[in-house]
């Protein structure tokens, strides 16, 4: 490895923080509403290093917090959207996160400036590194700042050795132990922890044997919780068996219905449904392990007892593969053995109904939505794409391969046909092109060469626009242009740029890319199943009125809400699509207990989760709209991470499936009169958690 070239610190501006420093060593100080150090310089040498030729910025840092901590990169380029005037946005952010106490060595490759990876592979010890902005040239960068994100208290981190590299680091790892044998963090100490593996087992084993024994007291039946969620009706026959009649025509399938005053679900013996349960309803908390084993304080031999717990497969498209060690999974081998699933099957059961779900939302376990006799809904995999794509994951969308894959993309429904439990299915969860905000696809498409078939329909689409004369589309858009056949071929970055009508041009044409995107698999989907709703995208929010495009294939919208408080999203949405919204995932999370990362929403503890649960959920219920809102997630996440490293604090229980009881408490609170809520007898609360700032992505 050689070392190119360390950052000149003797110029370098500081922005809500001080630095102590010793060399190539600097102590970063920052106040809890986030503190960063910045170099300015000429194109491609800001820190007084060569940009243009170098390969990776690395450091060493040190989270000196109980907390895990984000470290945040912003970056401005000359010819990006910014100018490179740091008074306007930056033209990317870049968030990595870090583990308490653990000394990590942080990688960012430059290749990722070109912002066609969302979410960074992991490093060992680093936790989730997320990339927002457009594609940017290190050559053209003018501007880094270098901190730490806002937290609800000051933050000190250490970095170390700030350089350019021209290969890719290794990663040492501290001798330290952060996780004990049964997946807890071992440096900080919560009631509710789990003493031992054998308090886990005869906890986990008394849980079971009440399972098996008893009628969850707060359900009426398969359909779903209680009448909180539903107003009779559910579509099994134990449901039926509690006589509860049905208030609209029962089809057997889930349907929408408007009533004059608000949109439903309706069940399939035409009963009312609000939907709420939580996403994740898996036996399984993984955590990728290969380059950190030593953090861990058992990992046991791959073959044998435990060898479900252990996994290896890829991360993402075009990244190698990891090894993962499962201690969801592990927990319940020591409690049940071989009998682990149908134990763990039954317990998880109980419990929805016990804590008042009527949904097993997405990204659930497929087993359990065999056995459970619940309503769930279903996330289709391996979404269309093509084997080059435009930005990020949008596929050329006019090729013949989009069209072939979309119909063997909808032939996965065939397994859920004349299934009354299956309230619908989601395309694809949160598309990574979408979070860029205000991105217009259709330039993206004139700055690559890897969509033939979608240039070609741009290329025909302005000529029929401008009459097929090609002098006209140059004057309009200020381009020197010989032929429409030049549009097919040639790169133009920046398009929007060269005029408004080129701006406007291209804005027509992106409506019907994502129209094309969105309608071929809706399509494909209800020819192959016409009987399920299409809960669409699940979009992660709406960064430009563009997502909205295709929306008319869909019975439901979808979007993934996380604040504390819906009803903006859902009445914008709502109002801007006409159909009814569901909220796929939404969550809270605290340092209190658990690990060390307080998720997208936090707040101060596990029972200010609970108000907050209720003071979302409500208002969500409250809107005419919104016909359901799931919880992400059941379980916590792996103390070390998941696969892209996210650690958060956002299970209704833990790692050894112990509920969060104050947490739980508002949960039920929530339940009992949900319905209520819904269908207008009762106001939703107005009592609210304090937010805190997330320490981490």
């Amino acid at each position: 490895m050689e070392m190119r070239s360390l950052f000149d610190w003797s110029s370098v501006e500081t922005n809500g923080c001080t630095i102590d420093r010793d060399g190539d060593t600097v102590v970063l100080s920052a106040q809890a509403e986030g503190g960063q150090v910045a170099w300015s310089g000429a194109p491609g040498k800001v820190g007084g290093v060569d940009w243009s030729d170098s390969r990776f910025l690395v450091f060493d840092a040190l989270d000196h917090e109980e907390w895990a901590m984000g470290v945040v990169f912003r970056l401005w380029a000359a010819d990006g959207a910014s100018g490179g005037d740091p008074a306007n946005t930056p033209d990317m952010f870049i968030t990595m996160g870090l583990m308490p106490e653990l000394r990590t060595r942080l990688s960012l490759p430059l290749s990722a400036l070109d912002s066609q990876t969302m979410f960074m592979p992991r490093t060992p010890g680093k936790l989730k590194t997320v990339i927002v902005g457009e594609r940017l040239d290190p050559s053209q960068i003018v501007r880094l700042e270098l901190g730490v994100m806002p937290c609800h208290a000051p933050q000190t981190v250490t970095i170390d050795a700030l350089r350019m590299l021209d290969s890719e680091p290794d990663y040492p790892v501290p001798d330290m132990t952060l996780v004990d044998e049964i997946g807890q963090y071992t440096r900080k100490e919560w009631p509710g922890k789990s003493a031992s593996a054998d308090e886990m087992v005869a906890y986990l084993r008394a849980e079971h044997k009440r399972a098996g024994h008893e009628r969850a007291g707060r359900t009426t039946g398969a359909g779903g919780g209680n009448r909180a969620t539903r107003a009779g009706g559910g579509g099994t026959e134990q449901l039926k068996a509690t006589g509860a009649p049905g208030t609209h025509e029962a089809t057997g399938y889930f349907r929408t219905h408007h009533d004059g005053t608000r949109w439903w679900l309706v069940d399939p013996d035409g009963a009312p449904f609000f939907s709420t349960g939580p996403d994740c309803v898996s036996p399984k908390i993984d955590c990728r392990v290969d380059g950190i084993e030593k953090l861990f304080a058992w990992l046991p031999p791959k073959e044998g007892k435990f060898a479900d717990a252990w996994s290896q497969r890829t991360t993402g498209k075009g990244v190698t593969s990891g090894t993962f060690f499962d201690f969801g999974v592990a927990n319940l081998i020591r409690a049940f053995g071989d009998s682990w699933r149908p134990a763990w099957e039954t317990i998880a059961a109980h419990r929805l109904r016990e804590w008042g779900f009527n949904t097993i939302a997405n990204w659930s376990d497929r087993g359990i939505t065999r056995t459970a006799g619940l309503p769930y809904v279903w996330p289709l995999v391996d979404f269309p794409s093509t084997e080059r794509t435009i930005f990020r994951d949008f596929p050329d969308v006019f090729s013949d391969e989009y069209s072939r894959n979309c119909d063997r993309f909808a032939a996965q429904l065939e397994e859920f046909r004349g299934d009354p439990l299956l309230i619908g299915y989601f395309l694809r969860n949160e598309p990574t092109w979408a979070f860029v905000r205000d991105l217009v696809i259709a330039e993206e498409l004139l700055a690559v060469d890897s969509a033939p078939a979608s240039r070609k329909a741009l290329a025909e689409h302005l000529s029929e626009i401008y009459s097929g004369d090609v002098n006209k589309l140059a004057a309009a858009w200020k381009l020197d242009l010989g032929s429409f056949a030049e549009l097919e071929t040639r790169a133009i970055p920046h398009a929007t740029r060269l005029s408004e009508r080129a701006r406007e041009d291209l804005l027509a044409f992106s409506r019907k890319m994502i129209r094309r995107y969105v309608e071929l698999p809706s399509q494909a989907c209800r020819a192959v199943d016409p009987d399920h709703l299409n809960l669409g995208m699940r979009y992660a929010f709406i960064t430009s009125e563009l997502l909205l495009e295709g929306s008319d294939c869909f019975d439901v919208f979808s979007i993934n809400c996380y604040r504390m408080d819906p009803t903006d999203t859902i009445e914008a949405v709502g109002t801007a699509v006409d159909l009814p919204v569901m909220i796929g995932e939404y969550h809270f999370g605290a340092l209190d207990r658990g690990p060390v990362a307080n998720a997208l929403r936090g707040v101060e503890t596990q029972e200010d989760r609970g108000i907050a649960y209720r003071y979302y959920l409500e208002r969500a219920a409250a809107h005419p709209y919104c016909v359901g809102a799931h919880y992400f997630t059941m379980d916590d996440e792996a103390t070390l991470g998941r696969f892209d490293g996210e650690n958060w604090n956002i299970g209704v229980q833990d790692v050894c499936r112990r509920p969060y009881d104050e947490f739980l408490a508002g949960v039920l609170e929530t339940h009992d009169t949900l319905f209520d809520v819904a269908a207008g007898k009762r106001a939703p609360t107005d009592r609210q958690a304090r937010e805190v700032p997330r320490n981490a992505f």
